[in-house]
């Protein structure tokens, strides 16, 4: 049974997927925050920056294992491989979001 993805959600793992760092950031309030590895990434250009540092880096590719409802969004659960020491590992997408953007993202393992 294939999973489905709310329309944000299914543009932020596409754009992630095709390495489009514009495209992946305006999924973002101008304002929102990114966590990840302990790390926050507040802004629309500072969260273009860090995708794109990323792209460049470790070309990641989430293949999304899972989705789940939760009270300030969702949580998306997949695959990500890439060029990075371990991969592929399973890592979890914390999302908080209204139907249009997302205010805030954490990157859980």
């Amino acid at each position: 049974m294939p999973i489905e993805l709310a329309p944000l959600l299914t543009r932020f793992v596409a754009h992630m997927n095709d390495e489009d760092s514009t495209a992946f950031s305006a999924c973002f309030t101008e304002d929102a925050v990114v966590e990840d590895e302990g790390q926050p990434h507040r802004g629309r250009a500072a969260i273009q920056a860090w995708i794109a540092n990323a792209f460049t880096n470790y070309a990641p590719k989430l293949e999304v294992a899972n989705v789940s409802n939760t009270d300030a969004g969702s949580v998306i659960s997949g695959i990500v491989s890439g060029t990075f020491p371990g991969s592929p590992i399973t890592l979890h997408y914390h999302v908080t979001h209204d139907e249009a953007q997302i205010s805030h993202l954490r990157c859980t393992v």
